[in-house]
């Protein structure tokens, strides 16, 4: 991972989106910045973008921990949509 990205706080999400787009846009093969990034979607309930941002960090990294974080993610959406069907 990239020095840089060690001072970001995950859970600083309006400042950690700032610096990741900021980085990002900056180096744009560094698949580790799109896995954090989709990280915080994920706290930030913004499934979708979080689903963007680990495909393409697996895109770039096949070997990313963004393929586990998917199927975490898939599940976990599985799980609420089966649900909100539930009475």
């Amino acid at each position: 991972m990239i020095q840089k990205l060690t001072n970001i706080n995950i859970d600083d999400y309006e400042n950690s989106l700032l610096l990741l787009n900021e980085y990002i846009v900056q180096h744009p093969a560094d698949d580790s910045a799109y896995y954090l990034r989709g990280n915080i979607y994920r706290k930030m309930n913004l499934f979708g973008d979080a689903l963007n941002d680990y495909y393409k960090a697996l895109e770039l990294n096949p070997q990313s921990e963004a393929a586990i974080a998917i199927e975490i993610l898939n599940e976990i959406l599985e799980f609420r949509n089966t649900d909100l069907l539930n009475p």
